[in-house]
């Protein structure tokens, strides 16, 4: 493959890599919600699993792009990304290598526990066919028992189910030692016998997502808790594993950038790069846009295949299929990226050309004895040649080679090592170069975290499904940001911004966007679990009133409904909704009865009555903002890109990129999902209780107002000091040249001498090293 055409098959090879990166990257993102809820993990150990990858990043990122950028870099990149094939796949198999056990009771312990319970009976059944009962076996019925139960006879003709819960509560549990109890049990299998169909449907409801005020399902429910903690459950199995995936990924995901952005600068000409960085940007961040819809299509779906009747997507405990993700992204990642490992390279009189002469990506001719710090000569232009097809450039084109083309690397250990350190000092000798890295470690430190919890603010505050949240994520927010990066680099090229034009033009870009952040600070809504927090913290955690006494809600599941006001209840059983065995069915929209707590006279609550469209508005205009916050943001990153390539020498480039990872790694990116995860975390008002440690499981309940100010407020500070860094890159970046002019020619057509560029922002390096 010579020429033009390997130069095509490159570039798609390489855009679809990096384009399924970019997916898998930011599908994490919808993802870790549904994580959290399967597996129990709390906000900061969910952030430190995600920041994971920057552990597998932080050792290797400057390593692989000092080595990889003299070398063949379609390899690196090809290798790289078929870790990250590999790291999605282990994620994936989280799901299955540690499923989350379904305990279940056996049909002898269920049919034996629902024969001895009043709560099956009809409200018809009066407490007087229980007196004809016993009255028939009165001699095996001892005296002293009967006059414990015996009632007025005006009282007689009360509920059974009241009449046993106010006299015969000795019964429960099973009490075999006295005859009443006994008289009892045989006469609550004579008048209603379980039938298969009552134990079938008392199963189901035990499995369901809501509770009844029910002591009968309630305490089966405690039962088959109190089996799976004698097990002994972790979390810690499936947290090692996708960590580990994600280590693997951080190392992959090392190439594509570091070495990626040198190989474009060295195969167009540097008048064109806004545009093709442009290009390049957008791809990739249609791959976070792509991840989101894949994150909404998933979270449709629920984790396993047996959904538990009731719950739908809308609801908080659902939980997405998110490990279909991260297995597709593996399948069809796999293919493009050991292409790209086994890219044919060009020979070297192609990809060197015939002269002892090397040319960089312009067409500029450069010393040998220069580039090896023996001579430093002003760089002049080539003077005009026959035109001659150039090849692709899979090595640096700046690198250091020897007369016979050849790339010259330091021989030994040590060589390597000083010739390492070396580069080191000259990138960070470089004042723009350090600026602009201490402004992105800021930038990236307030970004990272925040947006990683974003979904579940967003779930919290405005009361939304998973799947509308990735939706919106995906087409409003990283759109605004694509386009923003379009604007850049329209108005780059157009305006031709160089030097502190475009330091200038960076920093009002940042500024607008901490201040949009900012305004989102106010943009809050009473959702449906607002209110249930707004009582939580009127009655001091506590959702039991006297009207649900008995019901044994303590521990039952988080299921808000409403009743046709729109008041708001934790779960049915906190409604007082009595067991209705006809709810055991796969329909979404119940409607649960009786409900003695519900304060309407129908005495109904369902999920449906809920009031949820009320944020929409407020939903609505915190998008919009963030928006208009991404279009900002994103028309800032191409001149900051070639701001870091240019403030350092061309040779340095790959290294400079893999420094700033290095270091962005280990100062944000790292520690920023777990900061993060705190912050989330402080607002926390009501855990779940795995086992009985609140510590072992996720929250449930956030106080939304204090989530609100402290996650917005934090990220906004963040955002403003960040613009101190971009006034040090406007002081020195005077001289910076961003994007080289067109040659000047002469009337005869010939190009003119052209002068050496000096500037106080780049600081030359002198190494030698033997060849």
């Amino acid at each position: 493959m010579e020429g033009r055409k390997a130069v095509i098959c490159f570039f798609v090879l390489f855009l679809t890599v990096y384009f399924l990166e970019a997916i898998g990257g930011f599908y994490m993102t919808s993802a870790v919600v549904s994580i959290e809820k399967q597996f129990q993990i709390p906000s900061r150990m969910s952030g430190l699993m995600v920041s994971a990858g920057d552990f597998g990043y932080i050792p290797s990122v400057v390593f692989v792009s000092y080595l990889g950028g003299k070398g063949n870099r379609a390899r690196w990149i090809g290798g790289g990304c078929l870790m990250i094939a590999l790291a999605n796949f282990l994620i994936s198999m989280s799901n299955f290598l540690f499923p989350v056990e379904s305990i279940r009771l056996n049909g002898s312990v269920v049919e034996q526990r629902i024969e001895i319970d009043s709560e099956r009976l009809s409200d018809d059944t009066t407490a007087e066919s229980f007196f004809e009962y016993i009255s028939k076996s009165i001699a095996a019925t001892n005296f002293t028992d009967m006059i414990e139960v015996e009632l007025p006879a005006n009282l007689r003709n009360i509920s059974m189910k009241k009449f046993a819960q106010k006299k015969l509560d000795f019964c429960y549990p099973k009490n075999e030692s006295m005859n009443i109890c006994n008289r009892y049990y045989d006469y609550l299998r004579e008048v209603k016998a379980p039938t298969a169909s009552d134990i079938a449907n008392i199963r189901i409801l035990m499995g369901a997502p809501f509770a009844f005020c029910s002591r009968l399902v309630n305490s089966l429910r405690d039962q088959i808790e109190y089996l799976k903690c004698s097990k002994d459950p972790s979390n810690l199995g499936p947290f090692i594993m996708i960590f580990g995936g994600l280590l693997i990924l951080g190392v992959g995901r090392t190439m594509p950038f570091s070495l990626g952005l040198p190989l474009i600068d060295d195969n167009v000409k540097r008048k064109n790069l806004p545009v093709y960085f442009a290009g390049m940007f957008f791809i990739r961040i249609l791959g976070p846009v792509l991840g989101f819809m894949i994150g909404g299509i998933t979270n449709r779906y629920y984790y396993s295949f047996e959904v538990p009747p009731g719950l739908s997507p809308r609801d908080p405990m659902w939980i997405g299929r998110w490990w279909a993700g991260f297995l597709g992204i593996s399948v069809v990642m796999f293919g493009p990226s050991l292409a790209l490992y086994l890219f044919p390279t060009p020979s070297k009189k192609k990809a060197v050309g015939e002269t002892a002469e090397l040319e960089n990506g312009d067409g500029v001719k450069i010393s040998l004895k220069a580039e090896m710090g023996v001579e430093q000569q002003p760089l002049q232009k080539a003077k005009p040649t026959h035109k001659r097809n150039r090849s692709l450039a899979l090595v640096d084109r700046n690198v250091t080679r020897d007369k016979d083309g050849n790339t010259v690397v330091p021989k030994n250990f040590d060589e390597k090592v000083n010739d390492f350190i070396s580069t080191v000092k000259t990138i960070i000798r470089a004042p723009v170069y350090t600026g602009a890295l201490i402004g992105r470690i800021l930038d990236v430190f307030a970004f990272k975290g925040f947006f990683i919890f974003l979904p579940k603010y967003l779930e919290v505050q405005f009361g939304l499904p998973q799947h509308v949240i990735s939706f919106y994520m995906g087409i409003v927010g990283v759109s605004g940001f694509a386009m923003g990066v379009l604007i850049g680099s329209v108005a780059m090229r157009k305006f031709k911004l160089q030097g502190r034009k475009a330091a200038a033009f960076v920093a009002v870009c940042s500024t607008m966007a901490a201040i949009l952040s900012f305004l989102n600070a106010a943009v809050g809504c009473k959702s449906v679990l607002s209110h249930l927090a707004d009582y939580s913290v009127a009655n001091n955690g506590l959702f039991n009133s006297t009207c649900n006494e008995g019901c044994n809600c303590d521990g039952m599941p988080l299921y808000p409904v409403c009743n046709q006001l729109g008041e708001v209840f934790y779960s049915p059983c906190q409604a007082g909704c009595p067991l209705d065995e006809t709810l055991a069915t796969d329909s979404p929209h119940k409607i649960f009865k009786k409900c003695v707590c519900s304060n309407t006279t129908d005495m109904l609550v369902s999920r449906d009555f809920c009031r949820e469209s009320v944020c929409e508005s407020k939903f609505v205009m915190y998008f919009i903002n963030m928006a208009i916050s991404g279009v900002f943001g994103g028309m800032g990153v191409i001149p900051a890109i070639l701001i870091i390539l240019r403030s350092v020498p061309p040779i340095d480039r790959s290294i400079s990129l893999g420094f700033q990872g290095f270091l962005v790694s280990l100062f944000a990116t790292l520690p920023s999902p777990v900061v993060w995860g705190w912050i989330v975390d402080s607002a926390c008002i009501r855990w779940n209780n795995v086992c009985g440690d609140p510590i072992r499981g996720a929250c449930s309940i956030y106080d939304t107002d204090r989530l609100r100010l402290r996650t917005h407020i934090t990220y906004g500070i963040m955002r403003l000091v960040s613009l101190i860094s971009d006034v040090w890159v406007f002081v020195f970046a005077k001289d910076l040249i961003l994007i080289d002019e067109e040659p000047v020619r002469d009337e005869n057509g010939k190009e003119e001498e052209m002068q050496e560029i000096t500037s106080d922002c780049i600081v030359d390096k002198d190494r030698k090293f033997s060849m």
